[in-house]
């Protein structure tokens, strides 16, 4: 049984007086302990996804239109606000890209850690005060009193987002969505994050939804890969699977495009030309396609799931009928 399982779900913005397609069809499936990462270029929709799951986005501009998200079973869309806000911060956290604008700027650190555990756990302060230590400590941060004692301002980017993690862990969630969490920050500091999210990952058994834009990197910490351009889910299957046999082009661009995964040092790497199309101005058929070095007739249509030995991909290269 999958902690998460995302079906067939359509969302639209309303924009000046008229609605937009946003995520299309969107079918993502994470099982319990998984760490399953979406990876894209900007404005393909992660983060939009990633907000949706526990309805986060602004109630005046997103129209969930159809489908389900089945959180243990339970379909979050057909919940009302409490319920929801019970499973917000408790049984689902998040980790942002920047926690500089993820933190309130004017509550000191203490008030900001503890506030889902008095509000999901308990309403005992010294207790929260306790648990907000432990984990503090467990994530790399000294000289805890004056820590808990300080604002955001007064702490570095990298420090922040170790308490940003810390305070995501403070009612123990089965699932963390971590939405770049580290590329904000320098090379040295990503990796000792990306460490500490495996190891309280393989302790807490918990399921990461690990959200990037960097292919090499996630490819390293992740059980399965769903690749998303514009809007859609184009490819999804196993790490090792999508790294050495990508089969959609835009996820084969994606790799030969970073020098880590290349396997030809002599070759030169893939420049993906033009842009990922505004919203309001995905093509009729395959959204790829005016980007595609692959392209042909059919493309022009809309292509469905197609499925590929342990993978799932949406292009028309892998039909039957176009064989």
């Amino acid at each position: 049984m999958s902690l998460l399982d995302i079906k067939n779900f359509y969302l639209n913005f309303s924009l000046k007086e008229k609605e937009v397609p946003v995520l299309l069809d969107i079918n993502l499936k994470i099982e319990k302990g998984e760490i399953h990462a979406i990876v894209g270029e900007s404005g393909c929709g992660k983060s939009v996804t990633s907000l949706a799951i526990t309805k986060l986005l602004p109630e005046n501009l997103a129209i969930y239109k159809s489908g389900k998200i089945l959180f243990n079973q339970k379909n979050i869309l057909e919940l009302d606000d409490k319920q929801i806000r019970e499973i917000r911060g408790k049984e689902i956290a998040y980790i942002f890209q920047d926690p500089f604008t993820s933190l309130n700027p004017i509550k000191k650190i203490k008030d900001q850690i503890i506030e889902s555990y008095l509000i999901h756990i308990s309403q005992n302060k010294k207790e929260a005060l306790e648990k907000a230590e432990y984990l503090l400590k467990k994530v790399g941060i000294t000289e805890l009193k004056e820590r808990l004692e300080s604002y955001p301002a007064q702490m570095s980017g990298g420090m922040l987002q170790r308490i940003s993690i810390a305070m995501a862990l403070m009612c123990e969630p089965s699932l963390l969505i971590a939405d770049e969490p580290t590329s904000a920050l320098d090379v040295t500091i990503q990796a000792q994050l990306v460490d500490l999210l495996l190891k309280i990952q393989a302790e807490q058994k918990m399921s990461i939804l690990f959200i990037s834009h960097d292919i090499g990197l996630v490819g390293s910490i992740s059980q399965k890969i769903s690749v998303m351009y514009a809007g859609e889910i184009i490819e999804t299957g196993p790490t090792r699977e999508i790294l050495t046999k990508p089969l959609h082009p835009y996820t084969q661009s994606l790799i030969t495009s970073i020098p880590s995964l290349h396997k030809d040092p002599n070759q030169k790497l893939t420049t993906i030309f033009g842009i990922v199309p505004s919203l309001g101005e995905y093509p009729s058929g395959c959204h790829f396609f005016t980007r595609c070095k692959e392209v042909f007739e059919k493309c022009n249509q809309k292509p469905r799931l197609f499925e590929t030995n342990a993978s799932h991909v949406k292009c028309f290269l892998y039909a039957e009928e176009c064989k």
